[in-house]
């Protein structure tokens, strides 16, 4: 089940990255990777019984999200964590990405979970 529908994201998020027929498909992609991210709290609790509080920054979240995997996502499984061509290197700055059982996503992202108490690993 998506958080976000294409409406809030390009309406209240104002979201760009995202853009074709497949938005909802990205985005209810995404809120499932923040299903992981949160040890599926969310489903646990039921989105509706969060506080409003939490529920729009799971939202903000998942549009983060989204965006970062459109952006960055044919990076994360390739084995290279840099390349370089003539005069030009590029190296990917781990730093800037959280990696929690098999989800990559920005600081951006998680910090928007953070703040909600989903993410804490204690019981």
């Amino acid at each position: 089940m998506a958080y976000v529908d294409v409406n809030y994201y390009t309406e209240t998020y104002r979201g760009t990255v995202l853009i074709g027929d497949d938005m909802a498909v990205k985005l209810d992609r995404a809120s499932d990777q923040v299903d992981v991210l949160t040890f599926n709290r969310i489903v646990g609790r039921g989105f509706d019984n969060l506080t409003d509080f939490q529920q729009e920054q799971v939202k903000i979240a998942v549009c983060a999200h989204a965006d970062f995997t459109e952006e960055y996502g044919t990076y994360f499984n390739s084995p290279l964590s840099g390349y370089s061509a003539g005069s030009l290197s590029v190296s990917f700055n781990s730093d800037a990405v959280v990696n929690y059982n098999g989800v990559q996503t920005s600081r951006e992202a998680y910090g928007y979970l953070q703040k909600t108490g989903l993410v804490a690993r204690r019981l």
